[in-house]
C-alpha cells in the first residue's frame, strides 16, 4: 500500500470515529434532555396532584371558607410560571424550571408583576451564563447547610432606565465564600457591561440586585 493510500485510510477511519463520537454526543444530550424532560412532567404532576388533594381535603371537610385562598394561590402560581415562560430565552427558562424540580437543597421561587423579556436588556447567552452562575452561587451554600430551610425569591422588576433582578436568598451561608462568589460574578460577567450588583448581607439573609441598562 502506498503512502497516500495508507494517508487516505488513516484519515477515513479518522473520519470515522469523529462522526460516532459526534453521534454518541449527540445521543447522550438527546438523552439527558429527555431525562430532564420527564423530572420537571414528574414535578408539575406532583405540585398539581399536591393541590387538589388540599382542595378536596377542604371539600370533604366542609371548609369553604379555606378554598377561596387556596384558588387565588394557585391562580398565582400559574400566573408567575405563565411570565416565566415568556421571558424570551428558552434555555434559562428550561434551566430555571429544572432547578426547581431538581434541586432539592434550595428552594427556589421565580417572581415578576408584569411580562419581561430579557433580550432588550442584553445578549441572551450573556443572561442565561450569568444568571446560571448567580444561582450556583446561592446552591452552593444551600448544599453546604443542608440543616436549614434554604429559600431563594428571584425577583424581575422593570425600572425607569432598566431592570433589576434581585436574588434574596434566606439560609445558611458562608460570608467569606459568598463576597468572593459575588466578586468573581462582577468581574466574569457584569463589570464589562457596564452592569451593577448591589449586596446586602445579614445573619441568615442575602440580597444581590443586579441593574441592566436597556439596549
Amino acid at each position: 500500500m502506498t503512502s497516500n493510500a495508507k494517508q487516505s485510510t488513516s484519515m477515513g477511519d479518522s473520519g470515522r470515529v469523529g462522526a460516532s463520537q459526534a453521534a454518541l454526543n449527540f445521543d447522550l444530550d438527546r438523552a439527558e434532555a429527555d431525562l430532564r424532560l420527564l423530572r420537571l412532567f414528574n414535578r408539575y404532576r406532583h405540585d398539581w396532584m399536591n393541590d387538589i388533594q388540599i382542595f378536596m381535603g377542604y371539600v370533604q371537610l366542609k371548609k369553604y371558607d379555606k378554598l377561596t385562598d387556596l384558588m387565588e394561590k394557585i391562580k398565582e402560581k400559574v400566573r408567575q410560571e405563565s411570565l416565566m415562560s415568556k421571558l424570551g430565552i428558552p434555555s434559562l427558562i428550561v434551566h430555571l424550571l429544572t432547578f426547581q424540580a431538581e434541586v432539592k437543597e434550595l428552594e427556589l421561587h421565580v417572581r415578576m408583576e408584569e411580562e419581561i423579556r430579557l433580550q432588550d436588556y442584553g445578549v441572551p447567552e450573556e443572561t442565561e451564563q450569568w444568571l446560571a452562575a448567580l444561582l450556583d452561587s446561592f446552591k452552593a451554600e444551600a448544599m453546604a447547610a443542608v440543616n436549614e430551610c434554604n429559600a431563594l425569591e428571584l425577583y424581575f422588576a422593570k425600572e425607569a432606565d432598566g431592570l433589576g433582578i434581585t436574588a434574596d436568598y434566606q439560609g445558611g451561608y458562608d460570608l467569606e465564600r459568598l463576597k468572593l462568589a459575588e466578586a468573581t460574578l462582577c468581574k466574569a460577567w457584569l463589570a464589562g457591561r457596564g452592569w451593577v450588583l448591589e449586596a446586602s448581607y445579614s445573619e441568615i439573609q442575602v440580597k444581590w440586585t443586579v441593574r441592566l441598562q436597556r439596549t
